[in-house]
């Protein structure tokens, strides 16, 4: 695991429509008033401020929106530059870094539409992951974007994703014309994730492709027949976003990419690389399985990404 220190000349996160409006009622309070706030007058000032502007006309909001967008403009320039530090003691990047691709539960552009994915607090007792199929991770919107940009990968193909989370990418696919996608993960996760497909339904309405949400617990998958169908025992793409963190889940991981692959099946992979143990164990094992190719976004899709986030595009080796 990373250590839990933060780099102080790291970008300074993008502030909301909220943070701005709470920062400009509080210098005109603070010139007025001239006394300085205790802890509890902050909690309640600034559950004032959180009504006021949920209170304001959209004209009125309008204002702060605008700056919340230039904010999220800054730091996505500074983070394209950005290099975390490196930890003497392991030798790996200390990564808690915030996001580098913005994301806005309201809703964010893709293709030609607007994707909406509603996110949930997670809790360390929930699951082996610790409940972190309930948040959107970087490796994930990096892997949308991705697809955004070469929805080749996925158009008219069978699409399997392990640890879909809240579904950001299954979606994605989903929009850019896949035939199928069967969207997997812990029982925790698939109410959220099954929420997100209702809400982004109207996107592909007009199309075949069918979505589903399927438990797959990686210590003990699903057959091939169960989770496929009778029909077929073949996926045509298998996905993977961010879900190398823990070396206790990187086994049971390529077990099941091994248990759901052939020699014709295509897999993407992203990958942030966090600590050196896990980073160590997966790339051994990735490329025993399979013939990996680290893919260079900038030059095939014009997509910029920082240096410790990495896609993989793997085929399984011809035995």
């Amino acid at each position: 695991m990373a250590s839990d220190a933060r780099d102080p000349n790291a970008p300074k996160k993008p502030l909301t429509a909220l943070d701005f409006y709470a920062q400009a009622s509080r210098r005109k309070e603070d010139a007025a008033k001239d006394v300085t706030a205790d802890d509890t007058q902050t909690q309640a000032s600034s559950e004032l401020y959180e009504l006021e502007f949920n209170n304001l006309s959209d004209a009125e909001k309008a204002t702060w929106y605008k700056l919340a967008r230039r904010d999220k403009i800054r730091y996505k320039k500074e983070m394209a530059t950005y290099e975390p530090p490196v930890d003497s003691s392991s030798g790996c990047r200390l990564l808690l870094m915030g996001r580098f691709f913005p994301f806005d539960s309201e809703g964010i552009p893709f293709a030609d539409t607007t994707l909406i994915i509603k996110e949930a607090q997670n809790s360390s007792h929930i699951g082996e992951d610790g409940g972190t199929g309930l948040n959107v991770w970087d490796g994930a919107q990096l892997l949308l974007r991705y697809i955004e940009k070469v929805p080749n990968i996925v158009k008219n193909k069978r699409v399997i994703e392990l640890g879909s989370g809240c579904g950001i990418v299954g979606v994605a696919a989903a929009i850019c014309g896949c035939k199928e996608v069967i969207m997997t993960d812990l029982a925790y996760a698939l109410p959220l994730m099954r929420e997100n497909v209702d809400i982004n339904r109207a996107a592909w309405k007009d199309t075949d492709v069918v979505v589903s949400c399927k438990e797959c617990d990686w210590f003990q998958p699903p057959p091939v027949d169960e989770l496929l169908g009778n029909d077929s025992n073949k996926a045509d793409v298998l996905l993977v976003a961010d879900c190398v963190w823990l070396s206790s889940l990187i086994a049971p991981l390529l077990r099941t990419l091994k248990l759901y692959t052939t020699e014709s099946t295509d897999v993407f992979i992203t990958y942030q690389q966090r600590g050196k143990e896990a980073h160590d164990l997966f790339m051994e094992g990735i490329h025993n399985l399979f013939d990996v190719v680290d893919v260079d976004t900038l030059k095939e899709a014009d997509l910029a990404k920082p240096d410790v986030f990495h896609l993989l595009h793997c085929k399984r080796k011809v035995s």
